[in-house]
């Protein structure tokens, strides 16, 4: 598998190009269900598991399911020296978006109860999941310094920030001889979306601007929804559009790159869902696809991306009208 190296001045490790992402890990009652997915992207060689705090605390009983249910695995299957763990902290509350959590109370609150609820001494990288603008990066870098300094994250990223942000933070953090933002998650597919599409301000999608600053800097990217909730793999197997989330990604410019996705499976004889992981192993900084899979077979078909990367012609081709 593509993997990209993190390193500081006492840990390392190697990303790799594809992430399973938990956040559909719902249930605290359902273990069998959810170690048979992480056994199976285990097995296939998978080593990087993303969840976060906040992640099912908007369904009843749904709070700390996701962290509970990998932390309960890693126990399990005595592998955690084997795995990196990411997770997010900092998250607004749900039903108040526009509430800043960016305190140092409020990420040391996140971080700690994120190592009791997955049992954990560590973790390997710690994200904050939104960012504040009108809070002064002076203000959270030396929080998120001293959760490195402490060892209770080896390294930290910025979710859902924009690169002005991490720019802005990284500098103040090298001059002044603290831990940068490493890596950086944000929504990015070969199905472009926006935040207004999102329908909330608070998430950052992939754009030109963004691209062009990702390809000059050694930061590595996390996608989340890289196969855009499904958009190519439903829609090329001949699924109806109201399967889709509503509106999100069923633009023009994308309904283009599905009948792309759709010629390339059938020339390569590989899956629709693929072609959007080889795609964005195909960019020209790294990127982690941080895939979701409710059923182990498509997790096996997934994981087929590890080692898959198009030239820069055929990614031309997927990408752009011509």
């Amino acid at each position: 598998m593509f993997t990209f190296k993190l390193k500081n001045d006492k840990y390392a490790l190697d990303l790799p190009a594809l992430t399973y992402g938990t956040a559909n890990f719902e249930r605290l009652d359902s273990d069998d269900a959810y170690f048979e997915l992480l056994d199976t992207y285990y097995n296939d060689g998978g080593r990087c598991l993303d969840t976060a705090r906040v992640y099912c605390e908007w369904l009843e009983d749904g709070r700390d399911s996701s962290e509970t249910v990998v932390g309960r695995w890693l126990k399990a299957r005595n592998c955690r020296d084997e795995m990196i763990i990411c997770t997010k902290g900092g998250h607004p509350p749900v039903d108040n978006m526009e509430q800043s959590r960016l305190s140092r109370e409020d990420i040391e609150y996140d971080i700690s109860r994120s190592l009791e609820v997955m049992g954990l001494d560590y973790i390997d990288i710690y994200f904050l999941h939104r960012d504040d603008e009108q809070i002064p990066v002076s203000e959270i870098m030396p929080v998120m310094n001293d959760i490195v300094k402490s060892g209770r994250a080896h390294f930290i990223g910025a979710s859902n920030w924009t690169t002005a942000r991490i720019e802005e933070a990284n500098r103040f953090a090298l001059e002044n001889d603290m831990e940068p933002f490493r890596v950086s998650q944000i929504n990015y597919s070969l199905a472009h979306s926006s935040t207004d599409t999102f329908g909330d301000p608070t998430v950052v999608c992939m754009n030109l601007r963004e691209f062009r600053w990702y390809s000059r800097n050694n930061i590595p990217v996390m996608a989340y929804c890289p196969q855009a909730k499904g958009f190519f793999a439903k829609l090329a197997k001949g699924e109806s559009m109201k399967n889709l989330p509503e509106g999100r990604f069923t633009s023009t410019a994308n309904l283009a790159r599905l009948a792309r996705v759709k010629q390339l499976s059938e020339e390569r004889n590989i899956s629709p869902s693929v072609v959007p992981l080889g795609y964005l192993n195909s960019q020209p900084f790294f990127v982690s696809s941080v895939f979701a899979a409710s059923k182990a077979w498509q997790i096996d078909e997934d994981m087929s991306a590890q080692d898959l990367r198009f030239d820069a012609k055929t990614a031309a081709f997927l990408e752009y009208i011509i």
